[in-house]
């Protein structure tokens, strides 16, 4: 078990450094609009944010894997929390410190198997390490199921999207969260040198559908036998709200529900998108229970 721990240290994300560094280099990077860089952007205010929370994640099970060794060696006392993190990592279980606080609140994410939650860690700390060191131009979508606060983003890119039309007296009061999904899945957008980030608002990917699949530009009927199917980007911005669907809206779109886990409470729920429909009503797909997720255990 000793090894085991060695194992996860040494593959253990590096620091994104002090508050001081990571801000000096939130400051550098550039906003939406011209002349606007570091901490006008609300994105990078967002990225900031998150670098500080997915930090506090590394530090504690760093600690923690450290605690473990050290225990094990006798060099500390062996706990009856450090044997149950360590129980946890011999059955490859997520050990509790590592998702949960002392005061029973989320810390980072639910994932049952411990490889998945470690690999999930290493690909935030790259994503967040990627668009600190390279800038917004740089990320042409973002793994929007990697956030720690998805809902966080989906407020910058409104308050961004809301100054880029300030000529245009939008208020932010008066904006909604607008969505494209886009002809291409994300695998193809990343070696596509012609593909570039948006100018107003941000792509996303790493949703999945449960209950149908995204296939020709709509919704249609899932697979037998297949219960996820991964959606292409999706180009999340804002727009000047409206009163209410109007009846072409009602025929042709699906209000779709996003949410974190496929455990679908309020707790879980991110926000709702608008699909594409055609061959069936939106109460067809509303039977099927069709909800975007961003994982799928």
């Amino acid at each position: 078990m000793r090894s085991s721990c060695l194992n996860y240290l040494d593959q253990m994300p590096q620091d994104f450094g002090g508050v001081d560094e990571i801000k000096d280099k939130v400051k550098k990077l550039s906003g939406a609009m011209p002349g606007v860089k570091g901490f006008s952007a609300p994105l990078n205010v967002f990225l900031f944010q998150e670098i500080l929370l997915l930090q506090k994640v590394i530090d504690i099970v760093r600690k923690n894997l450290n605690n473990i060794v050290q225990a094990i060696d006798g060099n500390t006392i062996m706990t009856q929390e450090l044997l149950n993190d360590l129980l946890a990592i011999h059955t490859a279980r997520v050990p509790r410190s590592w998702t949960w606080s002392p005061t029973n609140s989320l810390i980072s994410w639910m994932v049952p198997g411990l490889g998945s939650w470690f690999s999930g860690l290493k690909a935030r700390a790259a994503m967040l390490q990627f668009w600190m060191d390279r800038d917004r131009s740089c990320v042409k979508s973002h793994w929007f199921a990697g956030f720690m606060n998805p809902q966080g983003f989906l407020a910058s890119v409104q308050q961004e999207v809301t100054r880029q039309h300030k000529g245009e007296s939008w208020a932010l009061d008066d904006v909604c969260i607008v969505t494209e999904v886009l002809p291409y899945e994300y695998e193809k957008i990343s070696i596509m040198s012609s593909f570039t980030a948006p100018e107003e608002g941000q792509n996303i990917h790493g949703l999945f559908m449960e209950g149908g699949r995204w296939k020709d530009g709509k919704i249609d009927e899932a697979e037998p036998k297949k219960l996820f199917f991964p959606m292409p980007v999706i180009h999340v911005s804002a727009s000047a709200k409206r009163k209410g669907p109007t009846d072409h809206d009602r025929q042709s779109l699906y209000d779709c529900a996003v949410y974190r886990y496929p455990m679908r409470t309020d707790l879980h729920f991110i926000f709702r998108i608008q699909l594409k429909i055609e061959d069936h009503s939106a109460a067809h797909w509303k039977l099927r229970a069709v909800a975007l997720l961003c994982q799928t255990e």
